[in-house]
């Protein structure tokens, strides 16, 4: 391998005539892939193991290659093998490297370190390298002749050091004023060549003793990374914008040539092949990624978007859309054709072509739809089965012709658009006498979402009503359903009322909440699982979240946020994605896999579950996290739900319907409503989530559903102030009713007869009350002996059982005249009673002492128990499932069937 065609540590074999210099190879350090079907072997390092140098000794027939991380590897050179790796012992990270030497025992390596060190090091002969001090910025490159080093600094100096003194520099040049980023050598000439920000090429001559500027040429090519000298009269010269260009030394530095210019702005990866917009204006068609089968080319297109399923591109009143469409292909054989199920379907790239009476000022793709606008302000809709195929479906001018869209979708007849400014409007396809875009959300409902910024993505859910989820460039995404009254066609003379209602939204965590998401992914997850994840950026990396805790599933280095990207599921494995984007003008590839760095807090509580309820078919587990999950009636998680911090209570209630309800209170003075369709959550994770916070009240202590056949579900809470309130579903207060000082606060609260209220204080007091006439009236109060206070309760047909701090549990009965109550010792614990469960002849109680006393009525009214030790070391709850499964939560889960 001859040194003259290695640059930037990458050779590269059998280029095209037209991408060579002078014979010569010029490729770009970050790994350029137009050449990439050129390379024989082909060697990646996952992000932050950068290559920071690589060098072929053809007599050990070995590759030598250092890393960011200061990790020498030997490979060999016929299939890069990897034979030995040794760790320089040296912490910082290093920038560039220079490695020095014919054969692998004279191997001499200098690292550039983020600190400014020159690390010089000889792995055949020392285990501890040499730190030469000199620049005050971290070294950028590091370049050599026979008897010096030259190396270029963030500090925007030139340094010359000795090979053989291995001390520090003793030459010191200055002239950038901004960051330099490459050196070049001619030593025949003493000459160096420099450059970096400033877009300037510097040319210095240099002796034993001194570093001289000779001449500065200003390129205005864009930062210069790279600066490489061939034939000893031309310069290579790379900038960031994808330029190279071809300076004769001779010639003054005026560049006379440019050689490459690769820019890719925009592209579409389809199952059957891609798509590129380049600096020229081209829009290319591959049959394969590769991009060396060339289908077409078309000209002077400027503008491309693309979704997951198809592309637009648009110049003027030109509209090109390339989708894939599946054909069938068989062998041409005589006689009739097979049937279509016999013979092979292959998807190809069709283009289709369109010519409008206006200029276009956007254009947007969704499955086989085109969104467009022109400059009269009006917007139309598009359908195209194939390439004759085309049809208009709607024209319609919103009341701000200005607006810009940024997204939309079709689901049950309506097309859903989001706007650069925040906004969501919606149109009814079977509505012909209406061709305005309608606000779907009220202006102040838009800016909560949104934020005033761009909505990023709308994804239609697939279900029997309308549904879709939005999301927003400020970090908050929503369920939002459509309820619509009336029928065009059995009643044309009545306008159909469109209502959008927010079902829930919801953000980051705090950690995440200035990211940008983009994309809504599903996937089966552990367990077969259905996930909905979102996709987007945040600083320099994508990230992927769970989009019902918001909380990161996998991140990867990309370079900071991307315009022009892509995410698809592999067609081996759905744990698998690819992730193209476009960085510095060119095309990158990575392979995600989600089962590498997937995190387990999705699945389960990151702390100990403080409190459950459950129905027969499911059960809600709350933690100090702030999670709420739902699981079935094996355990299983359906959906986790990040629902606010410091989350104490929570209950839970089913309706006949197959509807459930989950109320969940906390710490921070949040109450939150969750209800939910049985079909839905499990089938595509949809429920509908609303708060209300009282700050004045404090902290929420304890929650409680009950059923009202007129009014539907309503909610009892009880707050650490005393008070104790009655919502209906739409959080709004029915009743109020504050607890005297003496009484303390309602630690637990419970439901029987449809109507009546049963609270346990902390002040050892059970009380009943009736909730009638948007009123809480007093029926009636027991005083209990035991003053530790009430901890648990349960109730039955016939008694009230309330457990203790001190261990104790009681069977009440609360009469209106106090002198009729009474309270019967039934059961006791060596520590807090945390939980009870009451059937017709049955009563479990759990304490923190592990344990679960069952008690017995016999028909002679007396008591049998017994006592079963737990799994759960810290037990925090027990609650009933079904008709005979119990369910103790605490630092886990614990199942226990047939105990009842």
């Amino acid at each position: 391998m001859d040194d003259e065609t290695l640059l930037d540590h990458f050779a590269q074999l059998k280029i095209s005539e037209g991408h060579l210099l002078d014979d010569k190879v010029i490729t770009c350090a970050k790994g350029d892939q137009k050449y990439v079907e050129n390379v024989p072997h082909r060697l990646e390092e996952d992000f932050p193991e950068h290559i920071i140098g690589c060098k072929d000794f053809p007599r050990d027939k070995k590759i030598v290659s250092v890393t960011s991380r200061n990790v020498l590897k030997i490979r060999k050179s016929k299939n890069l093998e990897l034979e030995e790796q040794i760790q320089c012992d040296y912490s910082a990270t290093s920038i560039c490297s220079l490695i020095l030497g014919e054969t692998l025992e004279s191997i001499r390596i200098f690292f550039g370190s983020v600190v400014g060190e020159l690390i010089d090091w000889q792995p055949g002969k020392e285990d501890k390298p040499v730190m030469r001090k000199g620049h005050k910025g971290m070294i950028f490159s590091i370049v050599a002749d026979s008897k010096r080093i030259f190396t270029i600094s963030d500090d925007r100096t030139i340094r010359m050091w000795a090979i053989s003194d291995r001390g520090g520099s003793f030459c010191t040049a200055f002239g950038h004023t901004a960051r330099p980023f490459t050196i070049c050598l001619d030593p025949d000439s003493q000459l160096i060549y420099t450059g970096g920000i400033e877009q300037t090429v510097y040319c210095w001559k240099y002796t034993d003793r001194e570093i001289k500027l000779t001449r500065k040429t200003s390129l205005s090519a864009g930062v210069i990374r790279k600066i490489t000298l061939f034939n000893r009269q031309t310069l290579a010269i790379s900038c960031q914008n994808g330029d190279i260009l071809k300076i004769h030394v001779d010639s003054g530095g005026v560049p006379d040539w440019k050689v490459l210019k690769g820019g890719i702005v925009n592209f579409k990866v389809l199952n059957c092949g891609l798509v590129t917009l380049n600096t020229r204006d081209e829009l290319k068609i591959y049959t394969n990624t590769g991009m060396f089968k060339l289908m077409c080319r078309v000209g002077n297109i400027k503008h491309m978007s693309s979704s997951s399923e198809s592309l637009v591109a648009w110049h003027e009143k030109q509209l090109i859309v390339v989708s894939d469409i599946l054909f069938y292909e068989c062998d041409i054989t005589p006689g009739p054709a097979p049937p279509l199920e016999e013979q092979q379907k292959v998807r190809k790239p069709h283009v289709f072509r369109l010519k409008l009476s206006m200029n276009i000022i956007t254009a947007l793709c969704w499955d086989n739809l085109v969104l467009i606008k022109t400059v009269d302000g009006s917007f139309a809709v598009y359908e195209y089965l194939d390439a004759d195929s085309w049809q208009c479906l709607k024209r319609f001018t919103p009341e701000n012709p200005s607006i810009m869209p940024s997204c939309f979708a079709k689901s049950k007849n309506y097309i859903y658009m989001g706007t650069t400014h925040g906004e969501l409007y919606y149109t009814y396809l079977e509505d012909h006498k209406n061709d305005q875009m309608e606000l779907a959300l009220t202006k102040k409902e838009c800016y909560d979402l949104f934020g005033g910024k761009e909505v990023t993505c709308i994804y239609p859910l697939k279900l029997c009503k309308p549904k879709f989820m939005t999301l927003g460039k400020t970090g908050v995404w929503a369920t939002v359903a459509v309820l619509r009254e009336g029928c065009p066609i059995m009643y044309p003379t009545k306008p159909v009322i469109h209502t959008f209602r927010i079902l829930n939204s919801r953000t980051f965590s705090a950690a995440s909440r200035i990211a940008w998401p983009c994309q809504f992914i599903d996937r089966k997850g552990n367990g077969g699982i259905q996930e909905r994840l979102i996709v987007g950026f945040y600083g320099t990396s994508m990230i992927i979240w769970n989009s019902t805790t918001g909380l990161p599933v996998y991140e990867t280095y990309c370079g900071g946020g991307h315009r022009e990207w892509q995410l698809e599921p592999s067609e081996e494995d759905p744990s698998i994605l690819d992730f193209h984007f476009i960085r510095d003008n060119d095309l990158c590839h990575q392979r995600i896999d989600l089962n590498s760095k997937e995190y387990v807090i999705n699945t389960a509580h990151a702390s100990s579950i403080v409190a459950a309820s459950g129905t027969t078919e499911f059960l809600a587990t709350v933690s100090l996290d702030g999670h709420l999950s739902i699981s079935n009636a094996q355990g299983q998680l359906i959906l986790p739900i990040f629902v606010g911090e410091n989350l104490l209570c929570t209950d839970m209630r089913t309706d006949k319907d197959g509807h459930s309800y989950i109320i969940a209170g906390g710490g921070k003075s949040m109450i939150s409503i969750i209800d939910f369709n049985h079909s839905e959550l499990e089938s595509h994770g949809v429920f509908s989530m609303r708060h209300l916070t009282q700050p004045d009240e404090g902290r929420v202590v304890a929650v409680k559903t009950c059923a009202d056949e007129d009014s539907g579900p309503r909610f009892v809470v009880s707050y650490s102030s005393g008070v104790l309130e009655v919502l209906d579903f739409s959080l709004k207060s029915l009743a109020t009713l504050e607890l005297e000082d003496s009484l303390g606060i309602g630690a637990k609260i419970d439901i029987y007869d449809k109507d009546k209220l049963i609270v346990g204080t902390s002040g050892s007091y059970v009380m009943t009350f009736e909730m009638k006439d948007e009123q809480l009236k007093e029926m009636g109060r027991l005083k209990l002996l035991d003053r530790s206070g009430v901890t648990s309760i349960a109730t039955s047909s016939d008694a009230i059982y309330v457990g203790c701090d001190s261990g104790h549990v009681y069977k009440c009965h609360v009469a209106s005249d106090s002198s009729e109550s009474t309270a019967i010792k039934i059961q006791s614990h060596l520590s807090t009673v945390v939980g009870i469960v009451v059937t017709r002849d049955t009563v479990l109680s759990i304490s923190l002492d592990c344990a679960i006393v069952k008690s017995v009525t016999s028909s002679e009214s007396t008591l049998v128990s017994s006592r079963k030790p737990t799994i759960i070391d810290m037990p925090n709850g027990m609650v009933k499932m079904g008709e005979s499964k119990i369910v103790v939560v605490g630092d886990g889960i614990q199942i226990i069937d047939h105990l009842i």
